[in-house]
């Protein structure tokens, strides 16, 4: 007699920490927080040292290549050296241990909105490995969802150096390329809505002296989230697979 009540309340925690365990995550990482992806570039790289001196506001081409990295824009360096590490389809490979083997991943973490850090060298931004001339560059990439409550245009602020772009949905929307010291731009996005726009910040530092980086969303009421990593959804699902063998367990002595 008593196994449909045991049933009833077994399935209905099942179901209730299944459906509220997104939100536990994305609580844990909500309103103002992005992933970041640490890489180190080798002092040995072909670009490292090589690329300097510009601006550019027209380095990248408009989307994302077919590897998730942007791609170059010819000719639009800003009258400084081209980049040599590019593929095929001159996408970037500089925050690529893949395509690029001067490049090593070393770590990552969740950062909040408002972003800046001034010294952001080797090893992940803290500036214990010095700037390319002693050992290594840094590279990131931050990325996460943003959330547009009302269609409406995204405004950004960015400054780097040495160079930082902006995607939304795979599109670029702050172009601040070219080897330079630390300048700041506003840009603004394409009409969006809705919670699961993409957003990813691309940023590397290729030349002495000076690392840095600052990115924020100007725009009122804009969420940013950081993407649950999958080690927290495997151990979600662990826990459900346990509550599943204690649910079958409990059924098993109540027949």
């Amino acid at each position: 007699m008593k196994r449909p009540r045991l049933i009833q309340v077994l399935t209905k925690a099942l179901l209730t920490a299944f459906v509220l365990a997104p939100f536990a995550v994305a609580v844990a990482h909500a309103d103002q927080s992005m992933n970041i992806t640490y890489f180190q570039i080798a002092h040995a790289d072909p670009d490292g040292g090589g690329l300097c001196c510009s601006n550019s506001s027209d380095y990248v081409l408009p989307g994302l290549g077919i590897n998730g990295l942007p791609v170059l824009n010819p000719g639009g360096e800003g009258g400084a050296a081209a980049p040599l590490d590019l593929l095929g389809d001159n996408e970037i490979t500089w925050w690529s241990p893949t395509y690029d083997s001067n490049v090593t991943y070393t770590g990552t973490g969740i950062v909040t909105l408002p972003y800046a850090n001034d010294s952001f060298f080797a090893v992940n931004g803290t500036g214990s490995l010095g700037d390319g001339d002693e050992t290594y560059y840094q590279a990131a990439i931050l990325s996460g969802t943003l959330g547009a409550p009302t269609p409406e245009t995204i405004s950004f602020t960015l400054a780097s150096d040495d160079m930082a772009f902006v995607y939304l949905n795979g599109q670029v929307v702050c172009d601040d390329g070219g080897v330079h010291g630390v300048s700041a731009v506003t840009c603004t996005s394409s009409v969006i809505s809705g919670n699961n726009n993409t957003l990813e910040v691309f940023y590397v530092d290729l030349d002495p002296t000076g690392a840095a980086l600052e990115f924020s969303v100007n725009t009122a009421d804009i969420t940013t989230s950081a993407t649950p990593e999958p080690g927290t959804l495997a151990l979600f699902g662990t826990g459900l697979l346990g509550l599943a063998g204690f649910v079958r367990r409990k059924i098993g002595k109540s027949a």
